[in-house]
């Protein structure tokens, strides 16, 4: 699997475009053709501080399929809209590599 990641700036989600709201961002982002999953994530904290208030991953099934995605009507006006909201936005593409540990041997209430 491949990803298509967009990190949103504090910048960004403070200096909102009036004329995208973050839902419409994200709707457009789902409409693009062969996306199998989304990841929105909402950063709380980390040791140096927040450099990102928002991580957006769309995942595809390897990288032909997400670059002639981004490259349809639906993927376009995504790529659009996300510029418009976001014009400060990091935009980067990444393989995917997973693993799933089992966790039944965890005590109750802690986290893998």
């Amino acid at each position: 699997m491949v990803k298509l990641v967009i990190l949103l700036s504090p910048l960004d989600t403070e200096q909102v475009n009036p004329n995208v709201s973050y839902n419409d961002m994200l709707m457009q982002l789902e409409a693009i053709p062969t996306v199998r999953r989304k990841a929105v994530s909402t950063t709380w904290g980390g040791p140096a501080g927040i450099p990102f208030d928002a991580i957006i991953e769309l995942y595809f099934d390897h990288r032909l399929a997400l670059e002639e995605a981004l490259t349809t009507p639906e993927g376009t006006r995504a790529g659009q809209t996300v510029l418009a909201f976001a014009p400060n936005a990091v935009i980067f593409f990444a393989d995917v590599m997973e693993e799933s540990f089992d966790s039944s041997d965890l005590a109750p209430g802690e986290m893998a």
